[in-house]
């Protein structure tokens, strides 16, 4: 079965497409999910837009830290200010994987997949969404928490906004290979500690544990001014498996994957107050 397929120059241009063809057009980043669809007969677009030459890759500085929608997962796992960052992107698929796929399509991906919302989560990102006629920032929790149905048609995600880092951070992630596997469970955790050694903010993302990544916030409430010990460490894990939301398929049961999240988030915790 043909397909259109556009290939843009530009964001104008692909906009312009996306104005033009709406809900009806499938839009690409690297096309490692997609693409594996299409060639196993499993999905049939009528029209297709490739994004690889719209010119939005790459990382910026100007105030705040910008990476562009298509910049290659193997790019992202080289950002050193952002370390977890990095380590999840390092972590997904294998080299071929991450020299195609891109962080906004990386954000697309249906749970369990999707890695790297777990740290953007904890480092606060936003996204900018845009339009032939307008553009608008919010934030990676609102985003992912919005139905897909609900968001703009004639939308492009175009970049990913992160604040300079503070704090503390660890990622761990659970899955049933050492690597290039699924996440049975994926946790990001940040904190930022006062001088007397308590926390005073803190942010702790779960992945593959719900319809959507998302933060942990009553187990991020426990954790503030105190300080890292075994008690305020084991509070936190419990009420993150409490917050959790979990689904049973191929990987692992709805109950299994709510245990570990309790195992994963204090060994993440536990990884900070070393």
């Amino acid at each position: 079965m043909n397909a259109d397929l556009f290939i843009p120059r530009s964001l104008d241009e692909a906009l312009s497409v996306v104005q033009t063809h709406g809900a009806g057009l499938l839009v690409m980043g690297g096309g490692t999910m997609m693409m594996a669809h299409i060639n196993e007969g499993i999905f049939f677009p009528q029209k297709v837009m490739s994004l690889a030459r719209a010119g939005l890759s790459g990382v910026y500085r100007n105030g705040h830290t910008q990476i562009g929608a298509t910049t290659h997962l193997t790019d992202v796992s080289q950002i050193a200010d952002y370390p977890i960052l990095a380590e999840a992107a390092f972590q997904i698929g294998g080299p071929a994987i991450r020299n195609m796929g891109t962080i906004g399509g990386n954000l697309y991906m249906p749970q369990p997949a999707g890695d790297l919302a777990v740290p953007l989560l904890a480092y606060d990102a936003h996204v900018e969404l845009a339009s032939a006629s307008a553009s608008r920032t919010i934030s990676l929790e609102d985003f992912l928490a919005e139905p897909r149905s609900h968001r703009g048609v004639h939308e492009l995600l175009v970049a990913v906004h992160l604040p300079d880092p503070t704090g503390y951070a660890a990622y761990l992630k659970l899955g049933r290979r050492e690597a290039n596997t699924p996440s049975v469970v994926a946790v990001g955790v940040r904190v930022v500690m006062d001088k007397q050694g308590q926390i005073s903010d803190a942010r702790l993302a779960l992945g593959a544990v719900g319809s959507f990544a998302f933060r942990a916030k009553n187990a991020e409430a426990a954790l503030i001014g105190q300080s890292l010990n075994t008690k305020s460490i084991a509070d936190a894990a419990q009420i993150a498996m409490e917050e959790s939301n979990p689904f049973t398929d191929a990987l692992a049961t709805a109950w299994y994957r709510r245990r570990m999240v309790g195992v994963f988030v204090k060994r993440t915790l536990e990884q900070l107050a070393k």
